[in-house]
């Protein structure tokens, strides 16, 4: 599973061990107190990971509301026509829910 990682190591490994190794050894005053990055303020990853971030991602507008839509996929009719719905509407019934399908 890892094998497709095992040269990308040998790539990266040296290079955050010497700087991680060159602060490490640095004496520094921690800014807080029990803060387990206080003493990596200047490890920064290589510039392999850099590519890959993503910042500001624009997510799709996925939910574009409609009533006929709703209504054809969710409504009691579209429950009614399934045996899967059917049971929905059984179960929802039993349970004493207000609204059976929308």
């Amino acid at each position: 599973m890892f094998a497709a990682f095992t040269s990308l190591r040998t790539k990266l490994a040296p290079v955050a061990r010497t700087q991680f190794t060159a602060i490490a050894s640095s004496p520094v005053a921690p800014s807080a107190p029990g803060s387990i990055f206080s003493s990596l303020t200047g490890f920064r990853l290589p510039s392999v990971f850099e590519s890959t971030q993503a910042r500001f991602v624009s997510y799709g507008r996925e939910y574009q509301p409609s009533q006929r839509v709703r209504k054809r996929r969710h409504g009691f009719l579209a429950r009614m026509k399934s045996r899967g719905g059917r049971k929905v509407i059984a179960a929802r019934l039993l349970k004493g829910r207000k609204y059976l399908s929308h």
